[in-house]
């Protein structure tokens, strides 16, 4: 499916999780901790006695935290949602890690609509080896999505061996509101 023709193409054919071949060679992994789960939890109002019960242990809400977003989880897909009418700008922060080959160099590569503006910094990521972690930015810019709008586009990072899909996808409140 090519994404600039195929608007939703992402919800499609997702981060390619789906083929078992190239899941046992990913190249780069998302990893995710407990605590981002738990500021999650307390963002979306979670008690401290719930809290205690979901992670098994004495944890709490993390003191002076800010509020997390799930836009923030560190996964390969990026997806906001924003007010429809209005331009926006949304800046996603993700940090990979090289389980691929030790010495291995991913340039990015943006397929979107004419409606999208993406930004990535930067656009080389260069391993020196295995487990070594590197963190970037994605900024996505846009004119006004209209109600029940959404506007899509992929990212891939390649090495020449493994190509590294994200699915980026802004939607409208309304948008959602409309699916459900």
């Amino acid at each position: 499916m090519d994404a600039p023709r195929n608007q939703g193409a992402e919800f499609a054919y997702g981060s390619g999780h789906i083929n078992p071949v190239k899941a046992i060679d990913p190249g780069l992994v998302y990893d995710t901790v407990e605590g981002d789960n738990i500021r999650f939890l307390c963002s979306i109002g979670y008690d401290e006695g719930s809290i205690k019960i979901i992670a098994g242990n004495n944890t709490s809400c993390p003191k002076n935290s800010t509020k997390m977003l799930p836009r923030d989880f560190n996964y390969p897909t990026l997806t906001a949602l924003v007010p429809a009418g209005k331009p926006f700008k949304v800046t996603f922060h993700r940090t990979v890690t090289n389980v691929g080959v030790a010495r291995s160099t991913y340039n990015a590569t943006i397929a979107a609509l004419s409606e999208l503006e993406i930004k990535v910094v930067p656009q080389v990521l260069s391993f020196k080896c295995l487990t070594e972690k590197m963190s970037y930015k994605v900024t996505v810019s846009g004119k006004a999505l209209g109600g029940r709008s959404m506007a899509s586009a992929t990212l891939i990072w390649s090495d020449d061996t493994h190509d590294v899909r994200n699915p980026v996808v802004i939607h409208t409140y309304e948008a959602i509101s409309g699916a459900v």
